[in-house]
């Protein structure tokens, strides 16, 4: 895969992250996550856009252009989220710094593992969730971004 692909995989998987950060528009990802799964078709349309008519589509190749896409995308829709969380979250939690007793600081300290161990959950199940999708998304733009060879 060249460079150029891999920039286009890039730009597809960030347009999905950031158009499933926006309020409202966000909704979309409900149906079958569709802007992941548009992440994918921008991408490989983007990739495949120049390349010349052939008789087989390039799905191998939509489908890797695609995973890439939804690594790209899992990777910013969880920075930008962390971005977006972490500044509430953090502005509550310094309630919870100031504890009184020792049993209060051990359960800040279980508290903050636990939650440790759902963040490592979430950032996997985005990861698995948007690779798929995005794959899918990659496949069906090779579909439509294929032009088929005239019979000789």
């Amino acid at each position: 895969m060249t460079g150029k692909k891999v920039g286009y995989a890039a730009l597809g998987g960030g347009a999905g992250a950031v158009a499933s950060q926006i309020p409202g528009l966000q909704l979309l990802n409900l149906a079958c996550c569709a802007l992941v799964v548009g992440g994918g078709i921008l991408a490989v349309y983007l990739a495949l856009r120049d390349d010349p008519p052939a008789q087989a589509a390039p799905y191998g190749e939509g489908a890797k252009i695609g995973a890439l896409a939804g690594v790209f995308g899992s990777v910013l829709s969880i920075l930008l989220a962390l971005l977006i969380l972490g500044g509430i979250t953090g502005v509550m939690g310094i309630g919870a710094l100031a504890a009184e007793s020792a049993e209060d600081f051990e359960a800040l300290g279980l508290f903050s593992a636990i939650a440790g161990l759902g963040v490592i959950a979430i950032v996997a199940f985005s990861l698995i969730i948007n690779v798929a999708f995005s794959t899918i998304g990659g496949v069906i733009g090779a579909a439509i971004v294929h032009r088929k060879a005239p019979a000789e």
